[in-house]
């Protein structure tokens, strides 16, 4: 059985683990799966929290929470059985979530040598929220894309942070093609401004419920290496706090505009801003293929 084969059947295997229902997946002329009636990730949406904040979208406002005060501890789960390290794959949270809120994908995904990194966002005012603090990578005014502003100074400091951890990784030892970088919704926006931006060649970058921020810096910001990066991009079509339409936008605009050649968007029919098990086995299929 091949690496990514193993890795699906796992993560099938514990569906229950991760709180999601399997549903047959639907395809058309762009591949798209059905996630109607799925079990949403809880906890990687901050639902506890006042609706408003599963706003795990984007970015914004005026820059004046430009440098916050620390970014808290990472959540590190080594390769499983203790083997080691010969990957690393870093996944960023939405907003008002932690670490905590997706590091169960680690043990879903037990790929041999690989290590997750779980960063936190620093805890921030955000201005779409009324100025409530809360874990944010970057400020947001608002939601729609006509009136979304991005917070340039954070988004690129949590990029340097991202960064940051990937240099530290390759310091340690592991080749940055070994590397994935990826995240949900306003993580997702750190991930691919990472990704595209690093000097050296990673293995993949990932973006789910998410789109491509500070897009007139593109592409003098994008790194050589990033028209050939392997890039995993999903969106629900019911997704009403980043709307689909921010997908395939940012799909767009990475293949036709930026000459991006290895970028694979999935639609999932009747998904909301939330992630399915039909997305979690397309991306272990994603990190096995590009770290094979």
């Amino acid at each position: 059985m091949s690496l990514a084969a193993r890795a699906v059947y796992r993560l099938a295997s514990r569906v229950s683990t991760l709180n999601l229902r399997p549903k047959p997946a639907r395809h058309a002329s762009r591949p798209t799966h059905s996630a109607g009636g799925h079990a949403t990730r809880r906890r990687a949406l901050g639902l506890a929290l006042t609706p408003l904040i599963i706003a795990s979208s984007s970015s914004a406002a005026s820059g004046s929470n430009a440098m916050p005060e620390t970014y808290p501890r990472p959540i590190v789960v080594p390769p499983p059985e203790g083997g080691a390290t010969t990957a690393v794959c870093i996944f960023l949270h939405g907003l008002g979530d932690t670490g905590h809120g997706w590091a169960d994908v680690a043990s879903s995904m037990p790929f041999e040598g690989v290590k997750w990194i779980f960063p936190t966002a620093p805890t921030i005012p955000i201005t779409l929220n009324g100025g409530m603090r809360m874990t944010g990578w970057y400020d947001i005014n608002d939601l729609s894309i006509d009136n979304i502003k991005d917070d340039r100074a954070q988004t690129l400091a949590s990029t340097e942070y991202v960064q940051g951890l990937i240099k530290a990784e390759i310091d340690g030892g592991v080749a940055a093609n070994r590397i994935v970088v990826g995240g949900f919704s306003q993580g997702g926006v750190i991930a691919l401004q990472t990704a595209l931006r690093f000097p050296e060649r990673l293995a993949g970058a990932v973006g789910m419920s998410t789109y491509l921020a500070l897009r007139e810096d593109f592409p003098d910001a994008m790194s050589p290496h990033a028209k050939d990066l392997p890039v995993f991009l999903a969106h629900g079509t019911a997704d009403m706090v980043l709307q689909y339409q921010y997908g395939v936008m940012s799909s767009e605009l990475m293949t036709d505009t930026l000459g991006m050649t290895k970028v694979d968007f999935q639609t999932y029919q009747g998904m909301g801003h939330s992630a399915c098990q039909e997305e979690l086995q397309q991306l272990a299929k994603f990190i096995a293929n590009v770290l094979n």
